[in-house]
């Protein structure tokens, strides 16, 4: 056969190279991004970091309206009445044809996107560092509603020439606002719209341009709690239910099909990866590789080989402990024969003829004990091989004392 290896070096070292190469992006790729699934810091209802939402999923509780977190069949959920909040969803599940039909609810609550955190190693759940979003994301998400329109950021006090609801809102600079047409202003200035109502047929949308007026740390600023409050009942019908939807956020509480997970980003690069794998394993196999390899031994020849195959078989099947008993009986029957004792005398009477006989012999080893060990051994859970072992041992010392006399050698003691 040829000595040649099936792969060349250049190909081992090629191969090895792009291993190494898709492994780095694949971690570049998945720590250097945002997270897009479920994430207890971000700016969903399961958050209590600053720009959480589970400050107004409490407010609402408090005051004994109907609320859910949902991460499932949110459209079901609402009920008559009942508005549909999607707050801040994720930039890569805004892509996802599923938050266009949550759009399609008849009362909704949606609320752009404006910061994001870097979660802190040190206190779970807490952000060790906020930044402010371009306007770019937030601009990304209104035009699911409204294209046309622009997101602009205002520094300093901004003066609300209309407010629909009497309430002035308490948010950080720079200010986030749509500007534009396609909306009627709820809460406006003359350099946009902190909040605008779209309403087509028996649908009605808010939009809330800024989400500080709903995040926990907007929550602290007086008037912001009252505003977010009067934004939801505008919406909400008589006894309707608020629903958080939080599949925006990656949240599922139903398993998608697991093969679909393996051509989605980031798992698809594992995938990838399996593939290779595969690939060199058949390439492999294909013919032989490696040296050849040894034939196994032949049987062993003769009684040792013999014996040794016996002892193998019984330990395969777990019957050591009735082999031991059945040595046990017929080495106390032939040391009987041996030394003529009466026929008549069978179980505990035999036992006790041969022990009274060992006395008088001077043997070291009780009998009785070892025949009691033996039939306990019939009724016993299974035994650990050494006292198996210390039994049979013990065993064949007492036939040659009874037989050949105690040995001198201290190696028998």
């Amino acid at each position: 056969m040829s000595e040649a290896p099936t792969f060349s070096r250049k190909l081992l070292l090629g191969w090895i190279a792009g291993a190494v190469v898709i492994f780095a992006a694949s971690m570049y790729l998945m720590g250097g991004k945002e997270q897009e699934g479920p994430d207890n810091t971000g700016a969903s209802t399961f958050s209590r970091s600053a720009i959480g939402h589970a400050g107004i999923f409490d407010v609402l509780q408090r005051l004994d309206i109907p609320v859910i977190k949902s991460s499932s069949n949110s459209l079901d959920r609402l009920g008559r009445g009942g508005v549909l909040v999607l707050a801040e969803p994720n930039a890569a599940l805004r892509k996802d044809d599923a938050i266009t039909q949550l759009l399609k609810a008849e009362r909704v609550l949606f609320v752009l996107p404006k910061w994001f955190g870097i979660r802190s190693e040190r206190h779970p759940g807490w952000l060790r560092l906020v930044r402010q979003r371009g306007t770019f994301e937030a601009k990304s998400a209104l035009s699911l509603l409204v294209p046309s329109m622009d997101v602009v950021h205002e520094e300093g006090t901004v003066q609300w020439t209309t407010n629909e609801l009497g309430l002035a809102p308490n948010v950080r600079s720079p200010t986030q606002l749509i500007s534009g047409t396609g909306l009627r202003p709820i809460i406006g200035s003359d350099r946009g719209m902190l909040a605008g109502q779209l309403t087509e047929r028996n649908r009605t949308v808010l939009v809330l341009a800024d989400p500080d007026v709903i995040s926990n740390h907007g929550l602290a600023r007086e008037g912001n709690a009252a505003l977010a409050v009067a934004l939801i009942k505008r919406l909400r019908g008589p006894n309707g239910t608020v629903v958080f939807d939080e599949t925006i956020h990656g949240y599922t509480g139903s398993a998608e099909n697991p093969f679909s997970l393996l051509f989605r980003f980031p798992f698809v690069i594992a995938t990838v990866q399996g593939l290779i794998a595969v690939a060199l394993l058949l390439w492999a196999t294909l013919a032989r590789f490696g040296a050849p390899q040894s034939v196994p031994p032949p049987l062993t020849a003769g009684r040792a080989g013999l014996l040794q195959n016996m002892a193998k078989l019984i330990a395969f099947t777990g019957h050591q402990q009735v082999m031991v008993r059945r040595y046990v009986e017929e080495t106390f029957r032939h040391v009987a024969r041996q030394l003529h004792a009466p026929r008549t005398l069978t179980g505990d009477a035999l036992v006790a003829w041969l022990k009274r006989v060992g006395g008088a012999r001077g043997v070291t080893v009780d009998c009785s004990a070892l025949m009691q060990q033996a039939r306990e051994l019939g009724v016993a859970g299974r035994r650990d091989q050494a006292s198996l072992v210390r039994l049979a041992r013990d065993t064949h010392r007492w036939q040659g004392e009874m037989l050949d006399g105690r040995s001198r050698h201290p190696r028998d003691h």
